[in-house]
This record gives C-alpha cells, structure tokens and sequence, in this order.
C-alpha cells in the first residue's frame, strides 16, 4: 500500500475555513476514467485496457511488449485532477519503475519503484489537465505489466484528521477457519477458508458546511456500488493505502451541541 507524492506536490485544499495537513485522510472515489477513454501502448487481446475501467479487481489489462510501455488517459474535461490510482498490479514484484505523466510529456509524480503489489496512490498538484499518462519501463518479456483498476481524479481530503478508533486496513485481518480437534482435545491443525482485510473508518466532528459542499454526500452516493481508494494518515504511514469497499449503510448523523455531523464507513478491501 504505497502514497507516492509529487516533489513538487503544492496543497491547494487547505482554506483558512477548512485547513488541512498532508495527514489528513484522502479518499479517491472520483474517477474519470472509460472504457473509451483510456488507452495502452500495448494489451494481450484478451487483456484490453478498457478491463481498466471496470472497478472489479480481477478483471486485468495485460501488455503484451516489452520496453517503455504507456497508459494513456485522455481526461475530456477541465476540472482539475490530482492523483492516480492503481491496483491489482505486478510493478512491485516484477520490479517495473512508473512515474506519472501529462500529455506533453511533462512529469507530475517523479519515477518510482513500488515496494510491493498493494494498492498504489500517486498525488500530484491539483490542475487541469487534457491527458494523464502511466509511464512503465519493463525490462523483460517475462515480466511484462499488468493492472487491474485505474483511477484518475480528484480525491476527496477529509476535515478532520483520524487520531484513535480506527485498525488501519492492512491490520485489519479477517480470517474464516475451521478446527480440527482429536476426541482427547488435542489440537490437529486449521484450515483457512477465507480471508480478507474489514475495518471501520470512524467519521466525526464533521461541519454541516464542509459535509455538504466539498463532496461528502456526493462519495457516499458512489461508493454505495464502487470501490475506493484510502489513506487514513498519508504523510505519516504512506504504506498504509488501500482500495476498499462499503460493507454496510452509513448513516450522517448531525450530533449535539454542535451540529457536526459524525458516521462510521464499515469497509472491506485490499491491500
């Protein structure tokens, strides 16, 4: 689970009515991302690059070159954007360096060799932009890249910052087991059935204002059906991103005296 932040990253979300650190969580549910409008240098035909639009985590674009490989994304607005998230990828096990582009070429997040295969989130000044690409350099054809889902868009930063009552997703380990016992009591090992990351992300002091108007109705409408990416403290614990899901309904509650609004995000997800 990895945050990759531009050198040059400059943050613009902060207001004096609203301030915001590097530490306050993000989301990134926003995505612009097609299958029309999203394009690979090269793709298995039956791993094509419009699988990379599709939310699902097991649906995969596939190259099939070696060499310095594209994915280009032809954004179709002017609204600004600023990150780019992947996941279900082999850039960390297969040692293939990404960096993030914009049409001309011009980089927005400098190259970087993931650390592992979990969900990666690639932060970049927030701008207008006509085209975003994913530059890869693969260095063998036995390792070619591949990638599951895509995102480009503008994440949402949260207003107020995470400090207790919440596992961090990589943590949060589920497990489905069945035991096995001899009649003496004795202990004859397990099985795993299942397993899966499952976390609550504790939502509070949240002001009717910043509720309504930066998007947080907006992210819950969405992420009833689709998936979103994660990051509970960026700056602090960059490892710790996921691509989550909603397993349960949240419901905004305004709280007394204050009015502010709180609501727990029951989630499942990857890491």
């Amino acid at each position: 689970m990895s945050l990759v932040i531009s050198q040059n990253f400059v943050l613009v979300d902060s207001t004096p009515e609203f301030p915001v650190t590097l530490d306050h969580p993000v989301i990134g549910w926003h995505n612009i991302v097609t299958p029309t409008n999203i394009v690979a240098d090269s793709e298995d035909p039956d791993f094509p690059a419009s699988n990379l639009a599709n939310p699902s985590t097991h649906e995969e674009w596939r190259s099939d070159d070696d060499g310095v490989q594209y994915l280009t994304v032809t954004t179709g607005t002017a609204d600004a954007i600023d990150y780019v998230g992947i996941a279900r990828h082999n850039f960390g096990s297969d040692q293939i360096p990404v960096r993030i582009e914009d049409g001309s070429g011009n980089v927005l997040v400098e190259e970087v060799l993931l650390a592992d295969d979990s969900p990666a989130l690639f932060r970049f000044t927030s701008q207008s932009l006509a085209q975003v690409r994913i530059r890869m350099v693969v260095t063998s054809d036995v390792h070619l890249p591949r990638a599951a889902v895509v995102y480009v868009g503008k994440l949402l930063v949260l207003e107020r910052r995470i400090y207790v009552g919440h596992t961090p997703l990589k943590h949060a380990r589920k497990i489905n087991v069945q035991s096995g016992y001899s009649e003496t009591g004795n202990f004859l090992g397990r099985i795993v059935l299942g397993a899966w990351r499952e976390t609550v992300i504790p939502l509070s002091l949240l002001s009717p204002s910043w509720y309504r108007d930066h998007g947080g109705d907006e992210f819950l409408a969405v992420a009833a059906e689709t998936p979103f990416f994660f990051g509970w403290r960026p700056q602090s614990y960059p490892y710790e991103i996921g691509y989550c899901w909603i397993i349960d309904n949240p419901m905004p509650v305004p709280t007394a005296p204050s009015n502010r609004i709180a609501f727990d995000l029951k989630v499942r997800g990857i890491v």
